[in-house]
């Protein structure tokens, strides 16, 4: 058993550098990250229209800006902005494998120990401190900050705002902020990349974690992003949210997280969901990757027969998936904002002559 362990933490390691690296497997697919920023947007604009010309701004001076000249096309003011701003919730998974990718920022994963974990899974679990592995509350605070400061030069605070739009939505994913523990994955399940499900909207097994990843939510197109943000504020306006609390500041971003861990825990993975663990999961890594990543370009899956997800399950999982989205959205929107503000309001007693978001 030790030898599997062992094994097993390390293709977990590999496909925990996989899940950073690859686009479709970092927090939401882009077409969530998309919807998110559209409702951010669109709750900005109505709330503080005198923003909009100065989001449009910051992401000019962007330290990767082709991806937003590319988004922006040849849109003018708002609708610029607009692009850019969408853009910018899913540029932090489109620039992997370069100077600006933070491979460990996308989760921030607490253990949740299975009844019939062995001593080692458990061992391995409590090993983390009741911590969870990755980055991302630590780079909400931290982007969060820059974002927020009237000493931040334009360059950092169109970085930092990405990456607000992106993490918010990361942590409102309960797979990315959950690591199970259990008998078949003694050093945990790589946030649901180690087991398989068949997908309900293709003939394929698909990984757990992709599944809440890619959800229903699959298409990129700029019609589509719209058509689902306006669709979910109708079905879940601000009013649908008690949790739904004016922004306290970087304290509140665990408390987002462990929404989603709690949902982990009561459904994602307290359901019983009938899964098949991957049977390369014994392969040295390099070969375990290369598996993943034809999964990923490829679609070619390992493995080649999974259990069907229950409708139940699927029906409930799209309910959550639906109202985390648009939670996060709104969220964003706060945040934003409420950094605004506190630039505004340091200028007011400093009387730098600073731009709020320029």
């Amino acid at each position: 058993m030790k030898e599997r362990m062992v094994n097993s933490y390390g293709v977990l390691v590999t496909l925990t550098i996989c899940l950073a690296a690859a686009p479709s497997l970092s927090a939401w697919d882009h077409p969530s990250h998309m919807a998110t920023a559209a409702i951010a947007f669109s709750e900005i604009e109505q709330a503080r229209p005198e923003l909009i010309e100065k989001i449009g701004l910051i992401f000019m001076k962007h330290a990767d800006p082709a991806a937003f000249w590319v988004a922006a096309g040849d849109a003018k003011g708002a609708e610029r902005a607009r692009l850019m701003f969408i853009e910018g919730a899913r540029w932090p998974d489109d620039n992997k494998w370069t100077i600006h990718d933070r491979p460990t920022w996308h989760t921030a994963r607490w253990a949740i120990v299975a009844d019939d974990a062995p001593p080692e899974a458990r061992a391995a679990a409590e090993a983390r401190g009741g911590r969870p592995a990755g980055r991302a509350l630590e780079a909400l605070v931290l982007n969060h900050a820059v974002l927020s400061s009237t000493e931040s030069n334009p360059t950092e605070r169109a970085v930092a705002l990405s990456w607000l739009l992106h993490l918010v939505g990361d942590i409102h994913q309960p797979l990315h902020v959950s690591d199970q523990f259990s008998k078949r994955f003694p050093a945990g399940n790589g946030a649901g990349t180690q087991e398989y499900v068949g997908d309900p909207m293709r003939d394929s097994a698909i990984p757990l974690h992709i599944l809440w990843d890619s959800n229903i939510f699959r298409s990129t197109k700029l019609e589509d992003i719209d058509g689902n943000a306006k669709a979910l504020m109708a079905e879940f306006p601000r009013s649908a949210f008690p949790e739904l609390t004016a922004i306290e500041g970087p304290v509140d971003f665990e408390g987002w997280a462990r929404e989603s861990y709690q949902i982990a825990v009561d459904f994602a993975y307290g359901y019983g969901l009938e899964t098949i663990e991957d049977p390369d999961a014994g392969l040295d890594p390099d070969k375990a990757v290369k598996k993943m990543v034809a999964f990923i370009l490829e679609g070619i899956s390992p493995v080649e027969d999974a259990p069907e997800v229950p409708a139940e399950y699927w029906e409930q999982l799209q309910q959550i998936v639906k109202r985390r989205i648009t939670l996060a959205g709104y969220r964003i929107a706060d945040c934003i904002i409420a950094s605004a503000d506190q630039i505004a309001a340091e200028q007011s007693y400093t009387g730098r002559a600073l731009e709020t978001l320029d």
